[in-house]
């Protein structure tokens, strides 16, 4: 995939890249990491590729929203996870497709040209890329969102695993986390990376598979906006002290209405996506370095070290001083 990023004089530029390369041969598998220290997209990136899948991490604090050109040259099969940020994919003669933090799916996409519009201030995505070959060799016409894929891909045409994005469960980030950390070198690595490959490819259908076909009822056009503003708000505000009614009333909605189209609408309570909020910046404090978990856990507003370490150990599937090792 080629990417360019819109410049200061408003110019689409290609990234100016550092790159820090490792093979292990015997396993097939390349890593690079890769730096982009650009003003507009100051980008980390990590890269996995062997012969059947290729994982891409990429995270990036960013100041304003930005728009990147994108294109590819062949057909691809692809999970894209959104685990902060916001995104919003947009192809010639294709559909968007927008995520919000916690929100993923899987994707045909022929060979395209397209904007890919990024919006903060913490970004963090993983975009899995499957071989044809590898993927085709699950392809099942029992299984009703496989079967969509398999005519897409068939047809030339784009096609997503499932109608509406999926929540990024705990099972799969702990999976994505497994993928681009593995302990294990050579043959042994290979091994795993591909039974992980399966596992993650089961966790998606499964999910897809519970998503109900038609969309719930009782969300009227207003109240979707006043949800959308109640997600804004944490999504700005998530490190300050919150409740229910405050939050309910600051948007206009009842208690009830609040939490029940939060649910229907984001597929997931507003207090466990303001807990995801909270526990993404934590990580990406740790990551960044300079302050010990227990300074984190305060941060993000948790009273006790090991409550924190027992959050973020549900919600991503690793412990926090597991980033500090």
């Amino acid at each position: 995939m080629i990417i360019r990023a819109k410049d200061e004089t408003g110019q689409y530029a290609p990234f100016e890249s550092q790159y820090q390369t490792e093979t292990d041969e015997p396993a097939g598998v390349m890593q690079t990491r890769i730096l982009v220290p650009s003003p507009i997209v100051p980008w980390s990136i990590t890269d996995l590729t062997s012969q059947q899948i290729k994982i891409t991490h990429a995270t990036s604090q960013i100041k304003q929203n930005v728009i990147l050109l994108t294109e590819q040259a062949s057909p691809t099969v692809d999970l894209f996870v959104q685990l902060s940020g916001q995104s919003l994919i947009r192809h010639t003669d294709q559909v968007d497709r927008a995520y919000q933090s916690g929100q993923c799916n899987m994707v045909y996409t022929p060979a395209y040209e397209g904007e890919l519009r990024l919006s903060g201030p913490a970004i963090s995505t993983v975009a899995v890329q499957f071989s044809p070959l590898f993927f085709g060799q699950f392809l099942d016409e029992q299984v009703g969102s496989l079967n969509r894929l398999a005519e897409g891909m068939a047809n030339g045409q784009m096609q997503m695993l499932a109608p509406r994005n999926l929540p990024v469960r705990p099972a799969i980030k702990s999976v994505l986390h497994t993928l681009l950390h593995c302990p294990y070198q050579g043959l042994v690595k290979r091994l795993f990376l591909e039974a992980k490959q399966i596992e993650l490819l089961a966790l998606l259908i499964d999910e897809a598979q519970k998503q109900p076909s038609t969309r719930p009822a009782g969300l009227k056009a207003y109240d979707v906006d006043k949800l959308m503003a109640a997600k804004a708000w944490l999504d700005e505000h998530f490190l300050e002290p919150v409740t229910l009614f405050y939050l309910a009333r600051l948007v206009g909605l009842n208690d009830f209405k609040l939490k029940n189209g939060f649910r229907i609408l984001f597929a997931t309570t507003v207090f466990g996506y303001l807990s995801g909020l909270r526990l993404n910046h934590a990580r990406q404090l740790l990551l960044d370095g300079g302050h010990s978990v227990a300074d984190v856990a305060d941060i993000v507003g948790y009273g006790r070290a090991d409550h924190f370490s027992h959050a973020f150990r549900l919600y991503f599937g690793y412990r926090p001083s597991d980033l500090k090792g």
